[in-house]
């Protein structure tokens, strides 16, 4: 592969029109060759031309397995990635598993797509066996990515070598991936599981492209831009938005493990000079307070955008005061979207819940929850939407579960509650399944937490409580804390806040933290859970 040094800057910013994502990476390999792609946490910079031989070899290994499917659990990095366009190479569909969440999700995740072999690492296995156990059973074997070039075989390295030498057209003919179609499947993601078992969503390779091409509508990318990649790659957001689309418009990612660690991920903001940062709400305000703590106001960014759960506006002021510099923007997707929906502008109302307008391909309508009609406008309803970034349907579900036919047109129904203004603005309400009807009226388990919060003097952020529906005859209510309260005190609460007197919480159940998923979200199944273990009469 030839040396452009001196045009790589020149092609960073710019989306390749190519049909599959495989296709667009090694186009992008051949362009860039030396120019950095990946600064991981661990191996440093890497080049493009060091990603295409590190991608060369694992596909030479994983193309003598029988299966179709490939999984891999791993943290936001360089490995990750380098194992998912492997994947890809060798003709297998990636299936990208939540390792985050406990042995029953995993297994049932990897069992429903049949995944016999798992790309992975040590050191991620290690941190897995005080969560999953010492002795936790896979149903499937582990191939460690710090292994694998160790274990090459002479004839396995000179077909690298081969690789290394000839275009990356050519190459693709010799792995038989050369007439790949845009409708084929170029990964499996599963929704987060808030409330069930996790399903399986098969994205395309057309669907994770036009979500990349309306991203890069809304942020135009510069030929100095760098992102900052800390969500793991199970979650679409991470995974296509944070990842995806900055690394096939070439620019470099940087890759921090673990999230949590704000400390570290403000340190190689600083390092780095990153440009652009996509978080969810509770990780930026792990990153304000680090940033804080280091007396930085971390002076590359530019553009910071939130997605994956409301962004409160007491956490919008409080980023817009630490970074004045940076524009913020709100998102709105599902992982079945690829995942963006919708982004607001700078001309956006600023109320927490707009979450702006529907991006090029993508379409949104606010139905009536009981007869499906389409509602008017300002008025709340069930969001659906559909459009090129949206999927064709879940894993082993009846075709069309997830769908409606609205006057011969197919629909997919998000979930969520909200409603559209006059300027063609997504407000959202909330989820579907976080409302609890109480006698007739529909009751927002959000809007409660939000009045306990600030009655006991709570910080949002913390994740301090999490109001819960208890099915039955007549429907209760449980609330979880991180702190000491009382049925009689949280209910003084909420009648004091002049709302509904509806709103009553029957059981109180203190905690030593609230289950949080990989994404940053409460985990409501596990609580669902707890609760009907603990109170169900």
């Amino acid at each position: 592969m030839r040396d452009n040094r001196n045009t790589a800057r020149s092609k960073r910013g710019k989306l390749r029109s190519e049909k599959t994502v495989l296709r667009s990476f090694l186009k992008l390999c051949a362009e860039m060759t030396t120019a950095t792609v990946f600064w991981d946490e661990q191996l440093g910079k890497l080049s493009y031309n060091q990603v295409y031989k590190a991608v060369c070899a694992l596909a030479t290994r994983l193309a003598n397995y029988p299966d179709q499917h490939i999984g891999i659990m791993m943290p936001a990095s360089a490995g990750a990635y380098i194992a998912y366009f492997a994947t890809l190479l060798s003709g297998k569909i990636p299936v990208m598993i939540n390792w985050s969440q406990g042995l029953r999700e995993v297994t049932a995740c990897a069992n429903l797509v049949g995944v016999t072999h798992v790309i992975t690492a040590k050191p991620l296995m290690q941190k897995l066996a005080q969560t999953h156990g010492e002795d936790a059973e896979y149903p499937f074997s582990l191939i460690f990515l710090d292994e694998v070039r160790k274990e090459l075989s002479f004839l396995e390295k000179c077909r690298v070598g081969i690789c290394m030498s000839i275009p990356f057209e050519w190459m693709m003919r010799w792995f038989g991936v050369f007439d790949k179609d845009p409708e084929d499947v170029a990964v499996i993601l599963f929704t987060s599981g808030t409330e069930k078992l996790p399903k399986g969503v098969p994205l395309t390779n057309a669907s994770l492209l036009a979500n990349q091409r309306a991203c890069f509508d809304c942020f135009s990318p510069k030929e100095d831009d760098a992102m900052i990649s800390f969500l793991p790659p199970f979650h679409a957001y991470g995974f296509n938005s944070c990842t995806l689309f900055p690394l096939l418009s070439g620019i470099p990612v940087v890759f921090a493990y673990n999230p949590l660690y704000a400390k570290k991920i403000v340190e190689m903001i600083d390092e780095a000079k990153v440009t652009l940062l996509g978080s969810t709400p509770v990780f930026l305000s792990y990153i304000i307070n680090a940033a804080k703590k280091s007396e930085t106001a971390l002076p590359s960014l530019r553009f910071v955008v939130v997605g994956g759960d409301v962004f409160k506006h007491s956490l919008y002021q409080e980023a817009l005061k630490t970074f004045p510099h940076v524009q913020l923007r709100q998102g709105y997707g599902t992982t079945e979207c690829s995942p963006v929906i919708t982004i607001n502008t700078v001309n956006s109302p600023k109320h927490e819940s707009c979450v702006g307008m529907p991006v090029r391909g993508m379409e949104v309508l606010i139905v009536s929850e009981e007869t499906k009609v389409s509602v008017s406008t300002g008025v709340t309803g069930l969001v659906l939407t559909r459009g090129t970034s949206l999927f064709k349907g879940y894993l082993g579900e009846d075709f069309g579960h997830g769908f409606i036919e609205l006057a011969g047109e197919t629909w997919y129904v998000t979930g969520d509650l909200g409603y559209v203004d006059r300027h063609g603005e997504l407000f959202l309400k909330g989820r579907l399944s976080r409302f609890v009807k109480i006698g007739a009226e529909m009751v927002s388990l959000e809007a409660m937490e939000s009045i306990i919060m600030e009655g006991c003097g709570q910080n949002a952020a913390d994740h301090p409580l999490v109001v819960c529906g208890l099915p039955g005859e007549k429907e209760r209510l449980c609330l979880f804390t991180i702190f000491p309260t009382s049925v009689s005190e949280v209910n003084d609460i909420l009648k004091n806040s002049k709302t509904s007197n509806l709103l009553k919480i029957s059981y109180h159940h203190q905690v030593e933290a609230i289950p949080m998923l990989g994404t940053g979200k409460p985990d409501y199944c596990s609580l669902n859970a707890l609760a009907k273990r603990l109170f169900s009469e």
